[in-house]
């Protein structure tokens, strides 16, 4: 019998090519609440539709509007997620992560999922979103006295603006932990240290990091 994923994921993927939103938003809903899939799975299950649909978009088998449109389902199955997320939280673990993308760079989808992940081993998470200024994420870090940062960059250019934005963030915050993450480190980090790459599998076990 294949896993609960795959079959979770063919309903959603015929949900999104029918154009039913509602469809697939229950689906992904009804996994979670009937316990058949932990919310960690389902979001693995939601970056490769993702990333399957950012593939499929390069080789021209899909339209712009079609990526974005699936892109706009799986975000609204997130924001779904939420009350779940808070119900099966761990308890708090008293760090704070702070979730950002910078200047030009507006892929922050992934970081939400991300926010989600670190809630529900204990952390309290504030994401800002995309396209957030240095200066923005520097009183963010001071106000919410986070412990932790995590950034991510979606292509090689945001990758190599990134390293800047990084080095400049620490002057004002040199004990804050940073992690980076996105499209652009899954192949390869040149330039970055392993343990500031995040592995979202490991995200459990951060806290033990945190000194």
């Amino acid at each position: 019998m294949p896993p609960v994923s795959d079959g979770v994921r063919e309903t959603l993927l015929d949900r999104i090519a029918r154009r039913d939103r509602a469809g697939a938003v229950e689906a992904a809903l009804a996994a979670v609440r009937d316990d058949a899939l932990p919310v960690p799975e389902l979001y693995d299950l939601l970056a490769d539709v993702l990333a399957e649909m950012g593939a499929s978009w390069s080789r021209g088998e899909t339209e712009v509007w079609q990526e974005h449109y699936a892109t706009a389902v799986i975000r609204t199955i997130v924001e779904a997620c939420q009350p779940l997320v808070a119900q099966r939280a761990a308890p708090a673990n008293g760090l704070t992560v702070v979730l950002a993308t910078p200047p030009e760079e507006y892929h922050d989808l992934g970081l939400r999922m991300i926010a989600d992940r670190f809630t529900l081993v204990g952390w309290t998470a504030h994401l800002l979103g995309a396209n957030t200024p240095v200066g923005e994420l520097s009183a963010a870090i001071a106000e919410l006295d986070a412990d932790a940062v995590v950034l991510s960059a979606y292509t090689h250019f945001h990758r190599m603006a990134l390293r800047a934005y990084v080095d400049e963030m620490l002057v004002a915050h040199p004990a804050v932990r940073v992690w980076v993450g996105g499209a652009a480190f899954a192949r390869e980090h040149e330039g970055w240290p392993d343990d500031m790459v995040l592995d979202v599998a490991a995200i459990p076990r951060l806290a033990e990091t945190i000194v």
